[in-house]
Parts: C-alpha cells; structure tokens; sequence
C-alpha cells in the first residue's frame, strides 16, 4: 500500500492527542514507548523508524492504559485542554468507542466510490471502509489487511495507515488479536501466547 493520502473525510483530531502527550505528558509516553518496545521487539531490519513511530502513536492514544485506567484519548476528551467545540469532541469519541482491530480479508475493491469491502478473520463481520489510497492502489478485490477501524458518523475508516497488507487471496481465517500482537506478529519477534492450563 502507498502512503495515505489526505480526503475528504471526518477528521477525529488525533495528532492533537498526541501533540498533548508528548509535550504536557513526556513520562507516560516514555512509559508507554517501554511497554510498547519491549513487548513488539521490533528489529530495525524489519520494520522502518516511521512505520513503528506511527503504529507506537496508534497504540498510544487507542490502546495504552494510564495509571487512572483510561486511555490518552479518553483523557483528552475528559479534559479538553484544547478547548475543542463538541462537535469535534463527539468525533474523538466515536472513533475511541468503535475502535475495532483485526485481520481481514479484502474482497471488493472500489476506486471510484473510494471504499473497500473488508471481511473480518475468522468471523462474518464485514466493513465498508472508504479509504481513498487505498482504494486507488489495491489492484484486486484479493488481499489480508491487519489494521484498526473507526467509525466516524456512521462510516468506517482506517485509523491510520494499516499495520500491514499482504496481497494473498483469503484461505483459512485467523483469530483476531489486539492491536500491540499485530505490530509484533508483523515486525516484531512472535512467540504465540501458550495455552497452559
């Protein structure tokens, strides 16, 4: 997949999040950047210094549990340091509430309405997400997408770049997994959880 390009779209404002913890927070980015790097133990011959930078910042404003519980993006909304109207507020929520990670397989593909119909691994769950790069640069209705969906007024997205394609037809489906086991499973030294009783 190509970098993805900016259209028109529900903007839910993250870089703000993220702007805010790192400037108003250093500490638990540092803590969270600990968590995230010890578990993925990405290897630079893998994975590029951007590409895990932007999966970290995902995880970090979706994912990583502050010491009150909450996740950055939760914290944000409560205490709105920016002073963002509600309807900008109300788009931080929905993408924080439907935030939904998994493996899909791709199977239609459409340029022109600029949408992707994903089914989830192992299970019926299908989305349609508009995605205008994608849509322009997946040349067959054939492929497996691991990535976080948000859905903003009524219509899904990816949430940032995905954390992979692979252009496969579908086969077997898989087990759907947190986000942090995708980065590892893609560029991170993998040992399956063990299943002891």
């Amino acid at each position: 997949m190509t970098e993805r390009q900016s259209f028109d779209y529900p903007d839910p404002q993250m870089g703000l999040v993220l702007q805010h913890f790192y400037e108003q927070h250093p500490e638990v980015v540092d803590r969270a950047g600990q968590e995230f790097f010890a578990y993925v133990q990405a290897t630079q011959e893998r994975i590029p210094k951007e590409k895990i930078e932007q999966l970290f910042n995902e995880w970090l404003v979706y994912d990583f549990r502050l010491k009150t519980g909450k996740t950055a993006l939760e914290t944000y909304i409560y205490r709105n340091p920016d002073e963002l109207d509600e309807d900008k507020l109300k788009l931080m929520q929905q993408a924080g509430e439907s935030s939904y990670v998994g493996h899909f397989w791709i199977k239609t593909v459409n340029a022109k309405t600029q949408t992707l119909v994903l089914e989830e691994c192992g299970s019926d769950a299908s989305f349609k997400v508009y995605d205008a790069t994608a849509s322009q640069s997946i040349q067959s209705n054939a492929g497996l997408v691991a990535a976080r969906l948000i859905q903003l007024d009524g219509n899904w997205f990816f949430a940032s770049d995905p954390v992979f394609f692979l252009p496969i037809p579908s086969s077997e489906d898989g087990e759907r997994l947190p986000f942090i086991d995708l980065v590892k499973l893609h560029y991170g030294i993998w040992t399956p959880p063990s299943n002891s009783a």
